[in-house]
């Protein structure tokens, strides 16, 4: 993965100097949107490489792999579940773990019997959608079940030595599970937008008659006003006669 990424990276960097030294802005505006996608898709094809560390199980630490994926943790958990049962295994859980004891999993350890624990957290609160996952695995039966107690130093178990490309194996199905979500939420997006412009069209429709009946009663006030204008003429000539008709004096 690292030999592919400085294989992209010259390639960006000549592509930078042609688009900006050669092409009108409006193609440069348009590549640079391009290129942040690429670079979107790139950061998911090309995850963080598994770290080697210690991590703590029921009162033991143990040397362990930590990994980051570019999906939610629930989502992550189903993704490893999916693929150890499609190898015919179920997990449990302990202390925050879900276990996998005495499997047989060729792209670990060859098919040699082995307990393997994954423990799933998000990164962080602001980067809910992004997992940490911690990966111990030893030969069967070297991780008790019971607590340790007053264990101060690293247990000494046999990780296995494919640790590193088990857990990059994953990587395929965290991108396809991730890009599956990106499309859910883009459809529920759209089918926001969908319904407001469809209740933007029943509001159109009621004001449109709230409009015709408005028009409606403006012709009718129009003919108010034009009889009770006669009215009002008819009653002045009313008014002028009885004025004229006035009695003279004796």
């Amino acid at each position: 993965m690292g030999n592919s990424r400085q294989g992209i990276e010259p390639i960006i960097k000549k592509l930078n100097k042609f688009v900006f030294s050669y092409m009108p802005k409006l193609f440069v505006m348009k590549y640079l949107i391009s290129l942040l996608f690429s670079l979107l898709f790139t950061s998911l094809a090309f995850a963080q490489e598994p770290m080697k560390t210690t991590a703590e199980y029921n009162g033991q630490k143990y040397p362990c792999y930590i990994v980051e994926y570019n999906l939610p943790p629930d989502e992550t958990e189903n993704v490893i579940k999916e693929k150890l049962r499609a190898e015919g295994y179920n997990s449990d859980k302990s202390k925050g773990f879900i276990l996998y004891r005495n499997v047989r999993l060729k792209d670990l350890n060859n098919d040699e019997a082995q307990d393997v624990l994954f423990k799933i957290d998000r990164k962080s609160r602001k980067e809910k959608d992004k997992s940490i996952v911690t990966m111990i695995t030893a030969k069967a039966g070297e991780i008790p079940e019971e607590k340790v107690k007053g264990a101060k130093i690293v247990a000494d178990i046999t990780t296995s030595e494919n640790s590193v490309s088990f857990l990059n194996s994953f990587q395929n199905n965290i991108n396809l599970q991730a890009h599956t979500l990106a499309v859910n939420a883009q459809t529920d997006e759209v089918a926001k937008a969908e319904k407001k412009l469809e209740n933007l069209q029943k509001d159109q429709t009621k004001l449109e008659k709230k409009i015709k009946d408005y028009q409606n009663d403006l012709e009718v006030n129009k003919k108010d006003q034009q009889t009770q204008t006669d009215e009002i003429a008819k009653q002045k000539a009313l008014l002028d006669k009885l004025k004229n008709e006035k009695p003279l004096e004796e």
